[in-house]
């Protein structure tokens, strides 16, 4: 008798094992669809900003392009203020008085 009772035993420690599986399962499977969703949503809305800013970059290309043939000289100025700015960025302070370079010997 007592080994049907380690089979019973068994058996329905089989039957617990797979019905947690199966929620697990279910569980994954769930997590898997809002995974999915939140992905092509965010999917959407990268999309839907790509469209927005390639419509203003256009819409300020127009306005830039209109407003130096309107203006070319102050279009101009504005380009050579622009370079210098950059410029002064990228090299920054020059020193004003530069060190003397050492002499051979001299320690």
């Amino acid at each position: 008798m007592s080994d049907d009772r380690l089979v019973d035993q068994a058996k329905a420690g089989i039957a617990s094992g797979v019905e947690t599986a199966k929620n697990l399962a279910g569980k994954v499977q769930t997590a898997g669809s809002a995974i999915r969703d939140a992905a092509v949503e965010t999917g959407n809305r990268a999309s839907d900003a790509a469209a927005k800013a390639y419509q203003q970059g256009a819409q300020a290309a127009e306005i830039v392009s209109r407003t130096t043939a309107e203006q070319p000289w102050t279009a101009l100025l504005v380009a050579v203020a622009i370079g210098y700015g950059i410029a002064y960025l990228i090299h920054g302070h020059w020193p004003t008085t530069a060190s003397p370079a050492p002499q051979p010997g001299n320690r």
